[in-house]
């Protein structure tokens, strides 16, 4: 990572902790003062250089507050001003105490918490190398307590900063991966939306489709010769499309307008089991009678299991219509504790569509791919295959029960 990139270790400072800096100034200021004033004697000596310290000491004590707004600036007058009092022997340090270097170590973690690395480096290293200068030079001989204190306050102030910049570095990285993953479960999600969309759609354009094929050729055949039928076939043409589009006007809703809350009270309740009995009188219609047998109590089930069952149903059936009719099929639905079980079957061996391999029996296969997605979204089994009469579809569906 460059050293642009890498995230400073801190913000700018909220007023509370601007007060935080004021107030600490003001203290540094003090005890720099006091010590000033109780040092021996020093050289030079003499009002004018007394002076000289007080405002090199306040220097250095007056940039802790604007640390924040010109980090190297505020760094290189802390240095000096140490430099020079070092120097002129008012420092006071040579007493044992390091509180007035305070200021060298808050201006090096500022530095180093917003600048990067390079810069950082050269002006710490500056910094130091003057101030150690201004210790080697001090009247009365080498401040020894300035030249091994110095070092050592800026590797504790540059530490602090390279460590809380760290877990800075590490936060931001865990957030952007979190980011990441939700964008990544948002596409996710809308594949898999799109997904069940495109499914829905194929299962009402499919049977549809397959019903209108079936009574337009009736139509077509009996027209002259039996004008009522052929009336009877277009009406159910026209039933069937208006019904087709009613359904493909609210899947299209959907993907025009993600916010499927706004699309409520336009839509009526998604088709399930319930609906059957429509279901079975527009196969009839198309041509394949169906019988319907139910075994074991017959109970509700949760939406998803309700709405793929049905388009199962609605799949297997329409498949009968467009490969075996003429034709008749039964439909066994039988309730079990932990299952539903779906058996459609159809007596249409001597077309030969119906002896065609499973994955062939929707020509691309998309029929028996759905149905074998609806099933295995909730764990359950598909079979199909050709029987000695017709084709049979059989599928089993876990319900809410076997999941707890």
């Amino acid at each position: 990572m460059d050293d642009s990139q890498v995230p400073s270790a801190e913000p700018p400072p909220a007023p509370r902790w601007v007060l935080v800096d004021v107030v600490a100034a003001v203290l540094t200021a003090v005890a720099w003062a006091t010590q000033i004033a109780a040092g021996g004697p020093v050289m030079p000596a003499g009002p004018g250089w007394t002076v000289v310290r007080y405002l090199a000491a306040g220097a250095a004590c007056a940039s802790i507050v604007f640390r924040w707004r010109f980090p190297v600036a505020a760094l290189g007058v802390v240095g000096a001003s140490v430099a020079l009092v070092s120097a002129l022997g008012g420092h006071g340090a040579r007493d044992g105490s390091s509180l007035v270097l305070i200021p060298v170590t808050l201006a090096v973690y500022t530095v180093v918490a917003t600048a990067a690395k390079r810069t950082a480096l050269a002006a710490v290293g500056a910094a130091v190398a003057l101030i150690e200068a201004g210790a080697f030079v001090a009247a009365g001989g080498a401040d020894e307590t300035v030249v091994v204190s110095v070092p050592a306050l800026a590797t504790v102030g540059w530490l602090a900063a390279e460590n809380v910049r760290a877990r800075r570095a590490y936060a931001q990285d865990a957030a952007e991966r979190a980011a990441e993953r939700d964008r990544e479960q948002a596409r996710r999600a809308s594949a898999e939306e799109r997904v069940r969309i495109a499914r829905e759609l194929h299962d009402v354009i499919a049977h549809a489709m397959s019903i209108i094929a079936v009574r337009s050729g009736v139509a077509r055949v009996v027209l002259d010769v039996r004008p009522e039928e052929a009336r009877k076939a277009l009406g159910i043409i026209e039933g069937t499309s208006r019904q087709a589009l009613a359904e493909m006007r609210l899947l299209v809703g959907v993907l025009r307008n993600p916010d499927t809350g706004d699309l409520e009270p336009d839509r009526g309740p998604a088709p399930g089991l319930a609906s059957l009995p429509g279901l079975v009188t527009h196969i009839d219609q198309a041509g394949v009678p169906v019988s319907v047998r139910v075994e074991g109590e017959p109970r509700p089930l949760s939406p998803g299991v309700d709405l793929s069952a049905y388009r199962i149903i609605q799949e297997a059936l329409t498949n009968v219509v467009r490969h075996a009719a003429p034709a008749t099929a039964e439909l066994t639905l039988r309730y079990s504790p932990d299952e539903v079980v779906i058996e459609v079957t159809d007596n249409g061996r001597a077309h030969p569509e119906s002896s065609s391999p499973a994955p062939a029996a929707d020509g691309a296969g998309h029929g028996i791919a759905g149905m074998r997605e609806r099933v295995t979204v909730y764990g359950g089994k598909l079979v199909t295959g050709p029987t000695a009469s017709g084709f049979r579809v059989l599928a089993r569906i876990p319900t809410e029960q076997s999941a707890s």
